[in-house]
């Protein structure tokens, strides 16, 4: 049993398709063969404020931005989940996505984070003596739906 607080390693990590809407879909579908780390975040506009009176002007947070996630995974085109993706930016339909990131191996303990969006970008590639990537650019729509601990 990994102690709690323990460092995450790269390689520990599932991501999952579900239905979009307002709360974490009940289930997800974990998709095969992802092949890069992806990447997820956020950032925040800073806004200057210019005071007169003062030698420094102040610096506000403002709103937020989720930041898109590339997805790259080894293509298998007869993988229901990874056809459930793709069919997704053919129809132009919201999905959910939840991203797991692990501790170790046994994948028992970690933390979450889901958003819903968009896949707003698809590309085959690949290239001779190379497996075949399909990628994909998820559109994050607003904030995260759900966030926290693993399990």
């Amino acid at each position: 049993m990994p102690t709690p607080m323990d460092i995450f390693g790269g390689t520990y990590f599932t991501v999952g398709i579900g239905t979009a809407g307002a709360t974490q879909a009940a289930t997800f579908t974990n998709i095969p063969e992802v092949a890069a780390f992806p990447g997820t975040g956020s950032t925040a506009t800073v806004i200057e404020v210019v005071s007169f009176n003062t030698s420094y002007n102040r610096k506000l947070v403002g709103s937020k931005t989720t930041a898109d996630v590339t997805l790259q995974v080894n293509w298998m085109p007869d993988n229901a989940a990874q056809q459930q993706l793709v069919t997704a930016f053919e129809n132009g339909t919201r999905i959910q996505l939840k991203f797991s990131y692990f501790t170790d191996a046994t994948k028992t303990a970690g933390s979450y984070v889901v958003y819903n969006g968009f896949i707003s970008e698809k590309k085959i590639e690949g290239d001779r003596d190379k497996v075949v990537n399909l990628t994909m650019t998820f559109a994050c729509d607003g904030a995260p739906v759900a966030q926290g601990l693993l399990p």
